[in-house]
C-alpha cells in the first residue's frame, strides 16, 4: 500500500436515474461494482436511483429491491429523480409544471439523496471489503480510503455544491475512519472528457479538438477540449471554454412517453378502469420499454411497429382505439422517433452554441470528433441523427466532424474520475489528465490599498494605527481570478497577507472576505461600494502556536517631534484552490502548509453569495 496515496479510491456518479460506482487500489485496475442487491445474476453495473419509504418515513427498499417492493405499496411512497431537485430552480420549475412525485422542498430532496447514498455506501463498503479480504478483519476503517464524486455541469452555484457535500458526509462517505476522506472532484462533462482521452479507440493527436456530450438521465453536459499532450502514458487535455450543461436527458423521454399513453387513454375513459393503476407510468418503467429506448436506432432492431407487453391485463385483451393487441400496446416507429427527436434538437442546439463560440472567438480549430456518453448518449438513434444533422448542415468549425460513442458510455464518468486520480498519483500530483480549465466566474478578496485621491474618491478611508501619516482605502477588491481565465489545477492561487501587531499582542486569527462576480472581466468592480460583487464566504486563518519570535520585527526610530514605535508583522499566505465545482482554501506560513493541533482554516459561507451562479 502507498505511504502517501490512498489504499483504496472509490468513485461515485450519483445519477438522476441510475448510479454508478467503481474503485481501485494502487495494485489493481478499475473494478466496477456490479453485485447490487436485487439484481440477481444480471451483473448490472449501475443501480436505479430509487427509494421506497414506509409510511413512518423509514426506508423500505432502494435500487433494484424496489421492483419487488412495488407489489405491496400500501402505505408506502416511491421517490425517483430526487438528485436534480436539490437545486431550487429545478424544483421550482417542476412544481410549476405540476410534475408528480417532485419533493415538497429542497430539504426533502436532500433527505432522499442522503438516505439513498447511505444505502449505496453500506453496500459498497461490504462489497469492497469482501474483495480485498478485510470483511472479517476489522474492515476498511483503518485504511486510507478516498471517495471522489462528480457533479452535474448544470450545478453552477456553490450553494448546491455545499449542500451536496453535507449529503455525502451524512450518508457515511469519508467519516468512518480517521484516514477516510470525501471530496467533489470533476464535473460530469470533465470526467467524460478524461475518459474519452484515456479510453477512446480514436487517435487524438496533440492539438486535436473534441467535444464531449454526456447525455444522461436528467442532464446533458458538454466540454470543449484540446489535447495538449498525446503521450500515451501521460496524456493531457485543457478546456477551451467553460463547461456547460442543459436539462435534457432520458427522463424527459419517459415523461413524453407517459403523456403519449395518457392521451390515448383520455379518448377512452371507460377502458381505463380495466387497466392497472398508474398504468402509463408503470409501462414507462417496464423492462420492455427500457430495452426499446436502449436499442432504438440499431439496424437489426428497427421495425415499423413496436409491441410492448402490458402487465396486469389478460394476454387476449385487445382494444384497437388504445392500440392494444393481445395484451401488447403498439407504437409506430414515428411515435418513438418523436420521443427522441425533441431531445436531439435540444442537444444539437447546445452543440451549435459551443461551435458558435469557437467561431466567434476567432479560433480556426476544427472540432474533429463529438464523443457521446451517458445513457441517452449511448443510443444509436441519437448518434445517427446528430451525425446526419452535421453532415447535412456542416458548421464552419466542424466541417467534417465524426460523431462517435465512447467506450462503455454509461460508466464513463466514474472511469474518468478514477483515471484522472490515477494519473495524478503516478506523477506526484504534477500531471493530471485535465491540465487546465476555464473559470466560470471571477473570485476576489477584500483588501486595503494605500490611499490615492484619484483612485479612491468616495471610498472609505482609515488612518494607519502606527504610521499616522499613512492612509488606507478599505473594502477594495483584489481579483485573484477573472471569468474566462485559465486555471491550472496544480498551481493554486496564492495571496500574501501582512498583518501588523503591537508588541505583546497575542492575536493569531485573521478573517478574510472572499467575493464572487459574474460580470465580464472589463466591468469588474474595484471595491464593495460598486455593484457587481457578492461576498461568498469569510475565511478565518488560525495561526495559534506561532510565537513572537516567528514574527517580523519592525522598529521605527523617533524624531524630535515624534516618538519611536515597535510593531510586528505576521506574514502568511492563503492559497485558493478553484476546483471545477468547488472552492477550497489552505493556510501557509513560513513556506509550509500550516497545521497545528487545531483546524487552521475555517470557512463561513454566505447564504446569498453561494447562490451566485458560477
Amino acid at each position: 500500500m502507498s505511504a502517501d496515496g490512498p489504499d483504496i479510491t472509490v468513485a461515485v456518479d450519483l445519477g438522476t436515474t441510475y448510479t454508478g460506482v467503481a474503485w481501485m487500489t494502487p495494485r489493481t485496475p478499475i473494478q466496477v461494482i456490479s453485485d447490487w442487491p436485487g439484481s440477481g445474476d444480471r451483473n448490472e453495473r449501475k443501480v436505479p436511483t430509487t427509494l421506497i419509504y414506509h409510511g413512518s418515513g423509514v426506508v423500505s427498499s432502494w435500487g433494484f429491491l424496489c421492483a419487488d417492493d412495488e407489489s405491496s405499496m400500501q402505505g408506502k411512497t416511491k421517490h425517483e429523480f430526487f438528485k436534480i431537485f436539490m437545486e431550487a430552480e429545478t424544483l421550482a420549475g417542476a412544481q410549476q409544471q405540476g410534475l408528480s412525485g417532485a419533493p415538497a422542498s429542497t430539504l426533502e430532496a436532500q433527505r432522499f439523496c442522503t438516505d439513498y447514498l447511505r444505502q449505496v455506501y453500506l453496500h459498497v463498503k461490504d462489497s469492497v471489503e469482501s474483495e480485498i479480504g478485510r470483511r472479517d478483519l476489522g474492515g476498511w476503517s483503518g485504511m486510507r480510503v478516498e471517495f471522489i464524486f462528480s457533479v452535474p455541469t448544470t450545478w453552477t452555484s456553490l450553494s448546491v455544491i455545499n449542500t451536496f457535500k453535507d449529503v455525502i458526509r451524512n450518508a457515511g462517505f469519508g467519516v468512518e475512519g480517521p484516514r477516510h476522506s470525501a471530496e467533489i472532484d470533476l464535473t460530469e462533462a470533465e470526467a467524460a472528457a478524461v475518459a474519452t482521452l484515456k479510453m477512446s479507440a480514436v487517435t487524438l493527436g496533440t492539438g486535436s479538438v473534441f467535444l464531449t456530450v454526456d447525455a444522461g438521465g436528467g442532464t446533458t453536459d458538454l466540454a470543449l477540449m484540446r489535447v495538449t499532450s498525446a503521450n500515451q502514458q501521460l496524456p493531457q487535455i485543457s478546456s477551451m471554454h467553460p463547461v456547460s450543461g442543459v436539462g435534457i436527458g432520458a427522463t424527459v423521454i419517459d415523461r413524453q412517453f407517459i403523456h403519449l399513453v395518457v392521451q390515448r387513454m383520455a379518448t377512452y375513459p371507460e377502458i381505463a378502469m380495466a387497466l392497472p393503476p398508474d398504468f402509463p407510468t408503470q409501462l414507462s418503467r417496464s423492462h420492455h420499454f427500457r430495452t426499446l429506448k436502449h436499442k432504438f436506432g440499431e439496424r437489426a432492431y428497427m421495425q415499423p411497429l413496436f409491441r410492448i407487453p402490458v402487465e396486469g391485463v389478460a394476454h387476449h385483451f385487445s382494444h384497437p382505439g388504445l392500440g392494444i393487441e393481445n395484451g401488447r400496446m403498439i407504437f409506430s416507429i414515428h411515435e418513438i422517433q418523436a420521443l427522441f427527436d425533441q431531445q436531439i434538437e435540444g442537444i444539437a442546439k447546445k452543440i451549435i452554441e459551443e461551435l458558435d463560440w469557437l467561431r466567434d472567438s476567432g479560433c480556426p480549430e476544427q472540432v474533429q470528433h463529438m464523443v457521446l456518453s451517458g445513457g441517452l448518449g449511448s443510443s444509436a438513434y441519437v448518434r445517427d441523427q446528430l451525425q446526419q444533422r452535421f453532415a447535412d448542415f456542416p458548421h464552419p468549425n466542424a466541417s467534417r466532424v465524426e460523431v462517435i460513442r465512447c467506450s462503455d458510455p454509461q460508466l464513463v464518468v466514474v472511469r474518468g474520475l478514477l483515471l484522472d486520480h490515477q494519473q495524478k498519483a503516478q506523477t506526484g500530483g504534477t500531471a493530471s489528465v485535465l491540465a487546465a480549465r476555464v473559470a466560470r466566474a471571477s473570485y476576489g478578496i477584500i483588501v486595503k490599498h494605500p490611499y490615492s485621491p484619484v483612485l479612491h474618491f468616495n471610498e472609505e478611508i482609515v488612518t494607519d494605527r502606527y504610521e499616522t501619516d499613512k492612509k488606507w482605502a478599505v473594502n477594495q477588491i483584489e481579483w485573484l481570478i477573472r471569468k474566462g481565465d485559465v486555471i491550472y489545477p496544480n498551481a493554486p492561487l496564492a495571496k500574501l497577507f501582512q498583518i501588523r501587531l503591537a508588541a505583546g499582542e497575542l492575536t493569531r486569527a485573521f478573517d478574510t472576505r472572499v467575493v464572487v462576480s459574474q460580470s465580464e472581466p472589463s466591468f469588474l468592480p474595484r471595491s464593495m461600494k460598486q455593484a457587481g460583487a457578492t461576498k461568498i464566504c469569510d475565511v478565518r486563518s488560525n495561526l495559534d502556536g506561532v510565537s513572537q519570535e516567528q514574527l517580523i520585527l519592525k522598529h521605527k526610530r523617533g524624531t524630535c517631534f515624534s516618538r519611536g514605535y515597535t510593531f510586528y508583522i505576521c506574514e502568511f499566505e492563503i492559497r485558493v484552490i478553484v476546483a471545477p465545482a468547488d472552492l477550497r482554501f489552505e493556510l501557509w506560513f513560513a513556506g509550509q502548509k500550516f497545521s497545528g493541533n487545531h483546524e487552521p482554516i475555517s470557512v463561513t459561507w454566505d447564504d446569498e453569495g453561494t447562490k451566485v451562479k458560477g
